[in-house]
């Protein structure tokens, strides 16, 4: 079985892995470190070159939160997913059948998440499996 954890490099997205590393100690859990990739709008040319650029951006430290996890001598994947966070959660939670999902609680603020949804919110909304939200 696995975890996957919400990850984009932000604060609460390490506080979120902190907690996934913890629980993958205690269950021998394989992580799944899950990037969407996806940037917001349409197709088009400026669209591959926006999500060229996230994916510049996300692998690195996607591939640096593996290599923190395997030096604990944990398994752990990087997985960038062509979608929004929430879609790429979704997409892991469908196609990885994980045994939970790990997210993080980001500092948005209520009106910017009364606006667009919070993540975390969303991934609960969505969830077949047991989420851990992580402040």
């Amino acid at each position: 079985m696995t975890l996957a954890v919400g990850f984009d490099g932000g604060e609460s997205a390490q506080r979120a892995l902190d907690a996934a590393i913890g629980f993958a100690r205690d269950l021998e859990e394989t992580i799944l470190v899950v990037c969407g990739v996806a940037p917001a709008g349409g197709m088009g040319e400026e669209y591959r070159a926006t999500e060229a650029a996230v994916i510049d951006d996300l692998a690195p430290l996607a591939l640096e939160a593996v290599a923190k996890i395997q030096a604990l001598g944990l398994s752990a994947e990087a997985v960038l997913v062509d979608s929004d966070p929430v879609g790429a959660m979704e997409t892991v939670m469908v196609e990885r059948q994980p045994r939970m999902l790990i997210v993080g609680y980001g500092q948005s603020g209520r009106i910017r998440a009364a606006l667009l949804g919070a993540v975390a919110h969303r991934i609960v909304e969505i969830s077949d499996v047991p989420v851990l939200v992580v402040p």
